[in-house]
């Protein structure tokens, strides 16, 4: 890719826009082998300012040397001449003369820690592109020196070479780079997505629990906003089967609280399927009043025996 670059001795920030082509016209006319010199001019250069301005010198001057090195063009190609005065200036200069100097001033610009502003846009098109760059510059050289650098050099080299017919292809190709850098420089800036939550698997041993009336295997709308948080649980920890037990208090017949406790499980089972579980990754058992949650005599009636467990298991 070619480079470009800016100017150590002139007196104002514009000299680093198209402007300064229209002053290569009278170097050209006063001084020959001035585009040698701008390129000399470069290369003693001390680049001195921000990281930013460093890169933006660095970039500049490989556009220099690059325009420098490709020699001289046709000399009447530059711009179109329709009033046929323009041509008494540049005939003296070649299009890449022109180039290697104007990229030349920018880049002593930059090594001297000045502003460089980007070249205006051509066309509407271009203006959007440029308003990215502004925007992308203002936020990132800081940051990413390097990248908002190169973005700016490209996006100028664009600018300048798209006003000469023979550089089409150099036109070209600094475009589609511009296009890759700004993209990068954007995508750069841009604020990281935080990760994913993880699911977080009920520890072992968790279980919900649901409550019933005295000698009743109803269902409340407190115990159905439990069974929904369970399955809600076993979805997001990918928990594949569930173990329903029902119990009693110790109120009744023995024989009469183990029927009592497999209802209670049967109805829990009956809602988890109505809400999405496959019935056949359930399994119920009911163990009456064998196992209480509160230890008390035989016949009493205790609310907190009364229950159905679930667990979830993987």
């Amino acid at each position: 890719m070619q480079k470009i670059s800016g100017r150590r001795d002139l007196p104002s920030r514009k000299r680093g826009t198209i402007a300064g082509l229209f002053a290569v016209a009278a170097c050209a006319l006063l001084l020959a082998g001035c585009a040698s010199s701008s390129l000399d001019d470069v290369d003693g250069a001390q680049p001195a300012g921000s990281a930013f301005d460093r890169a933006l010198y660095k970039d500049y001057a490989a556009l220099a040397h690059g325009f420098g090195a490709n020699g001289g063009g046709r000399y009447d190609d530059f711009w179109a001449d329709p009033l046929g005065y323009l041509g008494l200036y540049f005939w003296q200069t070649s299009p890449n003369d022109m180039l290697v100097k104007a990229f030349s001033d920018k880049a002593l610009l930059a090594a001297q820690g000045q502003d460089v502003a980007p070249e205006q846009a051509s066309d509407a098109a271009a203006q959007a592109y440029r308003a990215r760059l502004v925007r992308a510059v203002a936020s990132g050289s800081g940051r990413f020196p390097d990248e908002a650098a190169r973005a700016q050099a490209n996006y100028d080299c664009w600018m300048l070479t798209a006003m000469i017919p023979s550089q089409s292809a150099a036109s070209s190709q600094c475009r589609t780079a511009f296009g890759g850098d700004i993209a990068q420089l954007e995508a750069k800036l841009r604020p990281a997505l935080p990760p994913p939550p993880v699911a977080q698997a009920p520890a072992a041993g968790a279980d919900y629990t649901v409550y019933f009336d005295f000698d009743s295997w109803s269902l409340s709308a407190e115990d159905l906003a439990v069974l929904t948080k369970v399955i809600e649980t076993a979805r997001a920890g990918g928990q594949t089967r569930i173990a329903v037990v029902g119990h009693t208090d110790t109120s009744g017949p023995a024989a009469y609280n183990r029927k009592l406790s497999v209802r209670r499980a049967n109805v829990v089972v009956e809602a988890l399927v109505d809400m999405g579980a496959r019935r056949e990754a359930i399994r119920a058992t009911g163990v009456g009043e064998t196992d209480l949650a509160v230890q008390t005599p035989d016949g009493v009636r205790e609310a907190k025996n009364r229950r159905a467990v679930i667990d979830l298991l993987p």
